[in-house]
Parts: C-alpha cells; sequence; structure tokens
C-alpha cells in the first residue's frame, strides 16, 4: 500500500473514538467526510496507509475491537478490496456489528446483511442529502465527541504494545512474543532500534568523554603556561624565597626569555 495524504492526523488518545474502515478507490469521498467529522472534534480513527501491510493488522485489529462506533464506507470497489474486506472479516470473527454507509447504487443493504445479519444498520449516501446524512453520523457518534481539542500523543513502542494488546499488561513480555511470528517479528524490529539507539548513546558518551578530556588537558596546559609566566617575571624572587642559601643567577636566561616573550605577544 503505498502512502497517502492524510486529512488529519488519526485519533490516537484516550477517549472513546470511531474507527473508518474503508478503500482508498473511494476517499475523494471518505476523506472530506471525515474531515467534517474531525473539525466538529469526533475522535476518528482511520487506516493512514502505512506501507508495511502486516505491521498494522495488529492495530486494525486493535482499533476495531475497541472502538464506540465501526463506520464501513461500503462500495463495490470496497468491496474488491483485499485489505478493506480483511476489516470486515475482523469485525466479524469480533462480533462487531457496524453502521454501514452505502457510497453508490450498486452496493445494497441486502449485501450489508449478508456480511453482518439482518440487524445492521445503514445509510444509503445516494439517498441522502449531505446533512442528513451528517445528522444521522453525529448522532450515531454522540460519545466520541470531544468538548476541548485533542493533544495527540506520540507513542513508545512498549506503550504501542500495551495499547495492541491490553490484556498482556501484566503478562511475561518474551513469553508473549514468542506465541506468533508477527510479534516475534515486531520485537526485532524494536530491538534493531533499542540496538541503534544504544550505539548512539555509547557515542555520544565517547563524545562527551573525549570532551571532559580535551578541557581536562586545556586546564592544565593554561595552568602550567601560569606558572611559567609566573616563573618567568618573577624567578629571581620565587628562587630567593625557595632557596636563600644558593645564590644562582638566572638574570641573563630570564631576561632573554621575557623580552622574546614580550616580542612575540607584541
Amino acid at each position: 500500500m503505498n502512502p497517502i495524504k492524510k486529512p488529519f492526523k488519526s485519533y490516537k488518545g484516550d477517549g472513546k473514538f470511531a474507527y473508518a474502515c474503508y478503500s482508498l478507490e473511494d476517499m475523494d469521498f471518505v476523506f472530506p467526510f471525515l474531515l467534517k467529522l474531525n473539525d466538529n472534534r469526533y475522535r476518528i480513527r482511520y487506516d493512514e496507509g502505512v506501507q508495511d501491510e502486516v505491521e498494522v493488522d495488529a492495530l486494525r485489529k486493535h482499533n476495531i475491537k475497541n472502538c464506540e462506533v465501526l463506520l464501513v464506507f461500503m462500495s463495490q470497489k470496497a468491496l474488491s478490496s483485499i485489505y478493506f474486506m480483511k476489516q470486515l472479516e475482523m469485525a466479524q470473527k469480533l462480533e462487531i456489528t457496524p453502521y454501514i454507509i452505502y457510497l453508490d447504487h450498486e452496493t445494497t443493504f441486502a449485501q450489508g446483511a449478508q456480511l453482518f445479519g439482518e440487524d445492521v444498520k445503514g445509510i444509503r449516501v445516494d439517498e441522502s442529502d449531505e446533512e442528513t446524512l451528517m445528522e444521522v453520523i453525529e448522532q450515531l457518534l454522540v460519545d466520541c465527541q470531544e468538548p476541548e481539542k485533542v493533544e495527540e500523543r506520540v507513542y513508545t513502542y512498549d506503550e504501542l504494545l500495551d495499547e495492541v494488546y491490553p490484556d498482556q499488561v501484566n503478562a511475561s513480555k518474551d513469553t508473549f512474543v514468542a506465541a506468533t511470528t508477527q510479534d516475534s517479528e515486531k520485537i526485532k524490529k524494536s530491538a534493531a532500534a533499542s540496538a541503534s539507539s544504544a550505539k548512539i548513546a555509547k557515542k555520544e558518551k565517547r563524545s562527551q568523554t573525549g570532551k571532559s578530556l580535551f578541557n581536562a588537558i586545556l586546564v592544565v596546559g593554561v595552568l602550567i603556561g601560569i606558572a611559567v609566566l609566573l616563573y618567568l617575571f618573577f624567578g629571581d624572587q620565587i628562587n630567593e624565597v625557595l632557596h636563600p642559601e644558593e645564590v644562582v643567577n638566572y638574570a641573563p636566561f630570564t631576561s632573554a626569555v621575557k623580552t622574546a616573550f614580550i616580542s612575540l605577544i607584541r
């Protein structure tokens, strides 16, 4: 699946949300519709078109299982989409009854009933004006509305694992991950990311150590330089204090070095 231009960021907070199931072939209708709901502060999650289909299967299952309302945008194009049908199969297995929005006149209520039973509810776009459609959906999503703007979270891997698999909070992650190949692959990728982070941390630590060593050498160098300068200018006096009994004439040497130093700094 190729990346798509998203109408807004899929909701990732902790409140009640609606999950939209659709086909990319229908996004010209679906996205403006979802955008209107988002503008009215309804919490909407949807498949953002991630490239790696295997990685998002668990998230789709979680969203379908935990959504307050499953909105299914059904059309003939959608029914021919493998990804769309996989999500409907998940809903069937989880015994989640969706609310179906029929997008074209070829798609009938009978098709929805065939998939989810006679009690499944829905509305036809081609038989409803936009105002009626929005009123019906807004009434349906009343529990999914956020009174204030939601600040979206960025989940860490562990948080995401807990969100996707909430029943495994108290279980051993290693034992749980070993249960399926898909989860093992996720952990491998996480481990690779952790290893990469560790390498970066070690590199930064070495860099900091190098900087600290350089700073220490610089301080020692400055102190030695100060000591040399003090001795050049006050060597005779220092020597007299330290060795009052020894008479050593440093004047010629210190005078020459002092003259050279003054000439250098000028």
